[in-house]
């Protein structure tokens, strides 16, 4: 059995099922699309045509519905030469393919398929299994993203998170404010760490995605059961979008979207009321682009120095009989939460950015103190979390300082009470763009991790994770990208990390890939 995620249960039985051109499908109406998908992976591994039959006495593969099933839940059964598919909704039924496809290894060209019978009855554990993608720092297109969504959905993660505003870019279309594309989505150059020195390469960099090419992401993505998140930055991270509109910042003079990485001081103004209608008039468009419930808004890593020496921001303060400017956050994200609830919107925010006193309809997501700490604390005092610690689900950084095994290791509701685990959404990888500034060195830094984040947020780790990692590096060798095939064997290296931050942080790539002195990672 070689299924990413591990299934909540597997039974061999006695025989084999064959697909072959005497099997027939009848499937209800609701699930008529992923019996197709079927029969499409089968034509194309095998070259055999499998017909549809309005008879189910003439059937030998059943797909039906099943109101018993969960929402992602399904069942799978191969017995007396029938194989049957249960499921409640679109997403069950999805998964239960995706499930065939690895059990009959369909993305392999063969004359014959067949399988061990079984019977395999499956759900998630979490509801939330994410993956964030930063296309501010570096930009990846429609292209890029539909690949990432395909890998996503074959082992049944179910959130896109799309990171879309920061200081080195904003990344969206926004009509009502123009410039934020034609000057916040560009910079003239990027901080690089390469030839033993960190600095500024004065290279042009920038892109956005347009409203047609998001409503194409929103609609691949959905197709494959998976729901796109957009992140709107504030009131931190937002130098690129003020170098296009000043005017809204404390000091009123950002002169360029910002080349380095790291935290600026420079961030939305919270006591100019103009501020709040600027916002507010580019989450009405990323609403009307995005149909997820959910909406982020960042929050996190925000210095609060330029407001201490701002009069607005002070007036502010006294105006709203606030005890310090960390509340002044609060009451500045809870002014958009209000905004986005009237529009059937759930608030999502960085750990750092929420406060004691912010609204608990608001989730946490985890990141810092780079442990799930926080979201213990949360989660048993009723507020519902997504579990990103930064040492067990950033992406960005060497295998030598996340190995795979931190993220296989990590269990996100650990410590949390029993009677308040359902607080606890799920899991989200994180992969930031510093400096991932290719396409291969993306998807070095996500295969295999992905594989391993879904067996992690699926809910049910299985023996022989190895293996079952290495039979999906075939298919990405078909998708034509890079797999850190070696990565199943990464290890701590401080070594290693110390030559990421302070000499080349393409080193375990260009390894990998036969380009630097040394031989092995």
């Amino acid at each position: 059995m070689k299924i990413i995620p591990q299934p909540k249960k597997f039974e061999k039985i006695c025989g084999s099922f064959t697909i072959n051109q005497d099997c027939y499908i009848y499937c209800d109406k609701e699930f008529k699309s992923q019996a197709e998908r079927l029969v499409g992976m089968v034509l194309t591994s095998t070259g055999i045509n499998v017909t549809f039959t309005d008879e189910i006495d003439n059937a030998k593969i059943i797909f039906s519905k099943y109101e018993d099933c969960g929402d992602e839940a399904y069942i799978v059964m191969l017995s007396q030469d029938i194989l049957t598919v249960k499921a409640n909704t679109f997403s069950g039924c999805f998964y239960a393919v995706e499930t065939l496809r690895q059990l009959f290894e369909l993305d392999s060209e063969q004359q014959e398929i067949s399988c061990v019978n079984c019977y395999i009855e499956d759900r998630p554990k979490y509801v939330h299994r994410g993956l964030l993608i930063d296309i501010c720092r570096h930009f990846y297109g429609t292209g890029v993203l539909k690949q990432i969504i395909d890998i996503m959905s074959q082992v049944k993660l179910n959130k896109l998170h799309l990171h879309l505003s920061d200081d080195q870019g904003f990344r969206v279309q926004i009509d009502k404010y123009p410039l934020l594309n034609t000057v916040s989505s560009m910079r003239d150059g990027s901080e690089v760490v390469k030839n033993g020195k960190k600095y500024v390469e004065e290279e042009p960099h920038g892109g956005y995605l347009t409203k047609d090419e998001i409503r194409e992401i929103v609609k691949y993505a959905a197709e494959r059961a998976i729901d796109v998140i957009p992140e709107i930055d504030i009131p931190g991270h937002s130098v690129a979008a003020l170098a296009a509109y000043p005017e809204y910042s404390c000091a009123g003079q950002i002169a360029e979207v910002r080349k380095q990485w790291g935290i600026s001081k420079d961030i939305l103004c919270a006591g100019n009321d103009g501020v709040y209608a600027f916002v507010c008039g580019i989450l009405d468009e990323v609403c009307e682009l995005f149909p997820s419930k959910y909406i982020h808004l960042g929050g996190d890593e925000v210095p609060k120095d330029r407001w201490c020496n701002c009069k607005l921001c002070r007036e502010k303060l006294a105006e709203l009989h606030l005890k310090d400017f960390d509340e002044l956050q609060t009451y500045m994200v809870e002014v958009f939460r209000k905004h986005l609830e009237e529009k059937g919107k759930t608030v999502i925010c960085w750990n750092d950015g929420i406060t004691d006193t912010t609204d608990k309809k608001i989730i946490s997501q985890v990141w810092k103190p780079f442990t799930n700490k926080d979201g213990i604390k949360d989660a048993n005092n009723g507020r519902k979390v997504i579990m990103s610690p930064f040492f067990r689900t950033y992406f960005d950084y060497p295998y030598a300082m996340t190995p795979l095994s931190k993220t296989l290791r990590f269990k996100p509701d650990k410590g949390v009470k029993k009677v308040n685990r359902a607080n606890v959404l799920g899991v989200e990888g994180c992969l930031w763009t510093e400096y991932v500034d290719s396409v291969d060195k993306l998807f070095f830094n996500l295969l295999p991790r992905v594989d391993v984040l879904s067996e992690c947020a699926w809910g049910y780790r299985g023996r022989s994770i190895k293996k079952r990692i290495q039979s999906r590096f075939e298919i990405y060798d078909k998708m034509n990208v890079v797999c850190n095939k070696s990565g199943l064997r990464s290890k701590r290296n401080i070594r290693l990390i110390n030559k990421f931050f302070k000499k080349n942080a393409n080193i375990e790539l260009e390894r990998y890939l036969g380009k630097g002195k040394e031989k092995t990672l």
